[in-house]
């Protein structure tokens, strides 16, 4: 836990005594650890030190990193997405679907992807915790 510099002097923790100088702040963090305190674990320090459930799981290296499944029978692309605590595995996108390929180029292609944004636009607006989202960012 840090010290704080407060009305009146220097605090350890968000509660208890005010010390006129760092120096005694200090000296009382040094014997609260002394005595077994241990920093209580935060949601996210969990998630640093191991890989989330759903991480392991979907087969992808870290949030928001999408990636391809050619094996899926139905959708070509998988990501995992964090917002706040919330954790959501998204798979989106149509195997096989003519994007951005050799066979159809920038030129070619302009119409469909015109296409693709104008009847997805609301739900590509709702964020990254939409399919549609991560659609037009990555096949699009």
């Amino acid at each position: 836990m840090p010290i704080r510099k407060v009305k009146g002097g220097y605090k350890w923790g968000k509660s208890g005594k005010v010390y006129r100088s760092r120096k005694d702040a200090e000296r009382q963090a040094a014997a609260a650890y002394a005595s077994g305190y241990k920093k209580s674990e935060d949601w996210f320090d969990t998630l640093k030190r191991e890989k989330h459930p759903a991480l392991k799981r979907a087969g992808v290296s870290g949030f928001s990193k999408p990636k391809r499944t050619p094996k899926h029978p139905k959708k070509s692309h998988v990501v995992v997405v964090r917002d706040g605590k919330k954790v959501k595995t998204i798979r989106f996108g149509e195997q096989g679907a003519d994007t951005v390929t050799e066979k159809n180029p920038k030129g070619k292609r302009k119409k469909k992807q015109a296409s693709f944004k104008a009847r997805h636009a609301k739900n590509i607006k709702r964020g990254k915790m939409s399919a549609a989202y991560w659609a037009n960012k990555v096949k699009w």
